[in-house]
């Protein structure tokens, strides 16, 4: 940026500040991000986008930009070019984002590219924050708990290729009114050894006296309180993690293991300011499942609960061997695909209700590349085959074949 525009202290508009390394001809002309210093009446967005930095003075510099006097800021991304990573400079990442504390009246945070091992806990004073995105950050280990930021509707996680615990220092056990009590939209993708919310809670972490009703319980009284839309990615490690059973919007697993919505699917219980139950997933409206290994089926219990569902997308999943759909309680389901799923021989709780039960609503219903036993039920479909089919006629956009 060009040196003396921190003179302009009147300025409210932005966008982008760009920092750079000082080592042309022309260096005495580029302003550091101390320009910022009285910059105090700067309001909406602003991105710092770091495309070279000097080490031995970027710090001061950083430390003198003093965006916690910028009261009227509401957007804040810091990102580091991909080919400034060194590992030589992980203490210095971790210096400059300590140093771009923002004023707690920041209501949205994005951090991409950042090449330190922990996230600066002055996170934690934002009170006011309602986005949160922290992504290809691939040395990142340690991130500050999150989950009592009063305000915080949305959080995403992507590209952090060391993080295997989400709070790794926490331990949760919070009730339902102080753990993310506002958090409406997860998305986490692209976290390989992502294993679980909390150590503590992790099955790679409990005893060998621990049994599998211990986690679920701890997993229980973790269960988010308001979250209604949840996407999870590439992350086929994450097998314990904070239940989710007030989901209303949609639900998205690919790359990914089943267990977390096993988990959901099979509670009893939750923990809430209300007396009364909440079926699990009962306001659910499309379910996405593309790719899941360790997936042979889905409670039937779990799946009579979903009687908000519209759509239901099945891909790729070749170790799913049966479907129970239930008769009753599935009546909103509008749209359903199963395909690529070559162990799966029934979508149907029981033999009477044929190969698939009556959903009322039914408008699409497309089953593609399944078991050689589906296969053979499925050839020559329509009259020759009603015994098989009974609860098809009122579909008006049938696709069934094995290719």
């Amino acid at each position: 940026m060009p040196r003396g525009i921190g003179k302009l202290t009147s300025l409210q508009t932005l966008s982008c500040f760009v920092v750079a390394k000082k080592r042309s001809p022309k260096s005495e002309m580029i302003g550091g991000l101390d320009e910022l210093r009285m910059l105090n009446e700067l309001r909406g967005r602003l991105e710092i986008r770091v495309k070279g930095y000097e080490g031995g003075s970027c710090v001061s510099e950083f430390e003198g930009a003093q965006l916690m006097d910028k009261q009227y800021l509401r957007s804040l991304t810091v990102r580091w070019d991909p080919e400034l990573d060194s590992d030589s400079d992980i203490d210095l990442y971790d210096k400059m984002l300590q140093s771009l504390r923002p004023n707690s009246n920041l209501q949205e945070l994005r951090v991409e590219g950042y090449g330190g091992m922990r996230f600066p806990s002055w996170v934690l004073d934002l009170s006011n924050l309602v986005r949160i995105r922290v992504q290809r950050c691939r040395r990142l280990k340690h991130i500050p708990p999150l989950d009592g930021i009063p305000s915080l509707e949305e959080l995403g996680i992507g590209e952090l290729d060391d993080l295997e615990y989400i709070d790794s220092e926490g331990v949760g056990g919070k009730g339902a009114s102080m753990f993310f009590p506002s958090l409406k939209r997860l998305h986490i993708e692209y976290c390989g050894r992502l294993k679980g919310w909390w150590k503590r809670w992790s099955r790679d972490e409990m005893n060998d006296d621990s049994d599998e009703s211990t986690i679920e319980e701890g997993l229980r009284m973790l269960s988010f309180p308001r979250l209604s839309s949840l996407c999870i990615f590439s992350c086929p490690n994450l097998t314990s993690m904070p239940l989710f059973p007030t989901l209303d919007e949609g639900l998205d697993l690919t790359f990914s293991s089943s267990m977390p919505l096993q988990q959901t699917m099979k509670m009893t219980s939750t923990v809430s300011s209300s007396s009364s139950f909440i079926r699990p997933l009962s306001k659910l409206k499309s379910l996405d499942i593309y790719s899941i290994d360790d997936m042979e089926s889905l409670p039937e219990v779990g799946l009579q609960n979903l009687s908000s569902l519209q759509q239901l997308s099945i891909y790729e999943c070749e170790s799913l061997k049966s479907l129970p759909l239930p008769d009753q309680g599935m009546h909103s389901l509008q749209k359903l695909e199963v395909v690529g799923c070559r162990e799966l021989k029934s979508l149907s709780e029981s033999e009477s209700q044929g190969m698939i039960p009556y959903l009322p609503a039914l408008q699409l219903l497309r089953i593609k590349g399944c078991s050689e036993e589906l296969r053979g039920r499925t050839r020559g479909w329509g009259k020759e085959s009603e015994e098989e089919w009974p609860n098809i006629k009122h579909i008006p956009d049938i696709v069934i074949d094995y290719c």
